[in-house]
């Protein structure tokens, strides 16, 4: 997964590292006032860029930066780290080195919209992510038509599919329409599928859209809903 802080993230996991080796050889690592400078600097600048995905590090990072040095009182002029410190900003940073986009969220979407949509998402390609989902959406449509009226032809645009499988007469069967419940139920997910389609799939067509990481999530989510109604029910032949 590519993310913009990434060189800075592997500079302060390889730092740590090397303190770490030197500290299980029972050597005490002093440090140059500039660089435990640098090293705040770099860890304060990884916490803003962070503060969406994790946001409790994001305010950890700083404070444990302050606290990681501290005069040494052996060598004039020279820091000397502060232990505990360090094996919080250790542990902090083997996490991100491993997850420097939190998956959490991913686990509970549907795993068509995973396949299509996580690895743009996670290196950063928003906008890409959340139009290849809503696409993804529409290809399961073509499929649960072709299913149902193979010897018909497929409609050309998303509007003809939904009104073939989830208008009143659909042939698409999610919900139990007896009730009004349940008919007021169709009715709202084919506006739902409407609007996102009007909304996020046609503008896409015809410019480059751009989309921000959380307008992005938003989008996904949306998808994984969809999708998971063109899964769980079934065509009506």
């Amino acid at each position: 997964m590519k993310v913009a802080y990434r060189g800075q993230l592997d500079a302060i996991d390889q730092w740590l590292r090397d303190i770490n080796n030197k500290l299980t050889m029972g050597i005490s690592p002093t440090f140059l006032l500039n660089d435990c400078q640098k090293m705040q600097t770099d860890l304060r600048e990884v916490a803003e860029k962070i503060k969406h995905e994790y946001p409790f590090y994001s305010q950890t990072l700083p404070g444990i930066g302050d606290n990681l040095f501290r005069p040494d009182p052996f060598n004039y002029g020279l820091m000397a780290l502060n232990v505990a410190a360090f094996g919080e900003l250790f542990i902090i940073v083997q996490h991100l080195v491993r997850e420097p986009v939190d998956m959490r969220f991913w686990q509970d979407i549907h795993p068509r919209i995973i396949e299509v949509s996580k690895e743009l998402f996670c290196n950063g390609h928003f906008a890409a992510a959340s139009e290849s989902a809503i696409k993804e959406v529409e290809t399961r449509m073509r499929e649960l038509f072709k299913k149902g009226k193979p010897n018909s032809p497929t409609p050309k645009d998303a509007t003809g599919l939904i009104g073939a499988l989830l208008s009143d007469n659909g042939f698409y069967q999610f919900c139990d329409t007896s009730e009004i419940s349940g008919a007021n139920f169709r009715k709202g997910v084919k506006s739902i599928f409407e609007g996102v389609f009007t909304a996020y799939r046609n503008p896409s067509m015809h410019a480059n859209l751009t989309c921000s990481q959380r307008e992005a999530f938003e989008r996904i989510v949306q998808a994984s809903q969809m999708m998971s109604i063109l899964t769980d029910g079934e065509v009506r032949t």
